[in-house]
């Protein structure tokens, strides 16, 4: 895949987005910037999708050098390193752990199965409150998070499969609560809501066979009033609270558009994408806006 410099996208990440040890910090020349398991489990899955197995291996070995910490008798991914960080992710480890599975399959490389194996039971050994999967478990304190926030039920997690009758709220509202807490017993919301959240969630509704009416039908509105999506919206209203576009949000867009069978606005959203984008990249894009456009722009 190549940038709208001639450049490919494995040349980018080297160039402006990775420290002298290989690992991805999330604004581009800033090595002051996060050092996020996000970044590496998105990276692996772009690499993933594009084939390359040379730099698949790199950032698996990365992965066990740097992020991967044994303990208890199971491993621990924190969510981000060179800071003090004792919990991890649950939707960035499940990323890397679908990552690897797949590559295990395409590239035949049995390893990669035992490493996704090791993140996954971990998850389903530690990670959850009455079967349900959790955001994080907190591996200094040996606790359990208290929420399940739903945008972070990706199809992917294949422990623990009850935790995705979470997904169905039965709200009748526009827009999803962002999540569960399981001390209060009630599903939480946001005034403002953002939408790569809504999306995905929407995106694993789907997945899990659950309509999504209301957020459809208010999507489709919007999108076909304006031909555009900003990042943030008022609940109540379903006004947006920010003028600024994200390449993110129009990845989730395109891919949800794309599987409800809108496939015209599915287009639409790409080429929105690819106006907003513009030719300088990575500009100054947070790697998780940068890589998601490029795994975008890699199925046209």
């Amino acid at each position: 895949m190549v940038n709208g410099q001639g450049t490919t996208v494995q040349e980018t990440v080297d160039s402006h987005y990775v420290n002298d040890e290989g690992v991805i910090h999330a604004y581009p020349d800033n090595r002051e910037s996060e050092y996020l398991s996000e970044s590496l489990g998105l990276y692996m899955e772009y690499l993933l999708q594009v084939g390359d197995e040379g730099n698949f291996a790199e950032q698996a070995a990365i992965l066990n050098d740097r992020f991967m910490v044994e303990t208890g008798g199971q491993v621990f991914i924190p969510w981000r390193l060179y800071e003090e960080a004792n919990v991890n992710a649950l939707i960035d480890d499940v990323r890397i752990a679908a990552a690897l599975e797949g590559a295990a399959e395409k590239f035949k490389e049995p390893g990669y199965l035992e490493l996704s194996r090791k993140i996954m039971s971990a998850i389903e050994d530690r990670q959850h409150q009455q079967g349900t999967a959790v955001d994080y478990y907190d591996w200094s304190y040996k606790l359990a998070g208290n929420r399940i926030t739903l945008s972070y039920l990706i199809g992917e997690l294949t422990v623990l499969p009850e935790s995705f009758a979470m997904l169905d709220t039965g709200e009748t509202e526009v827009f999803f609560p962002e999540y569960y807490d399981f001390d209060e017993k009630q599903y939480m919301k946001s005034d403002e809501v953002h939408m790569i959240d809504q999306l995905l969630i929407a995106v694993n509704r789907f997945g899990q066979g659950i309509e999504s009416p209301e957020f459809e039908s208010w999507l489709i509105e919007e999108w076909g009033s304006n031909g555009q999506l900003a990042g943030r919206y008022d609940r109540e209203t379903g006004k947006p609270t920010v003028d600024y576009e994200s390449l993110a949000v129009y990845y989730y867009l395109w891919q949800y558009f794309d599987r409800i069978g809108q496939q015209e606005f599915a287009k639409q959203a790409m080429q929105r994408a690819e106006s907003v984008a513009g030719e300088e990249l990575p500009g100054e894009l947070h790697f998780f806006d940068y890589i998601h456009y490029q795994m975008m722009m890699d199925e046209q």
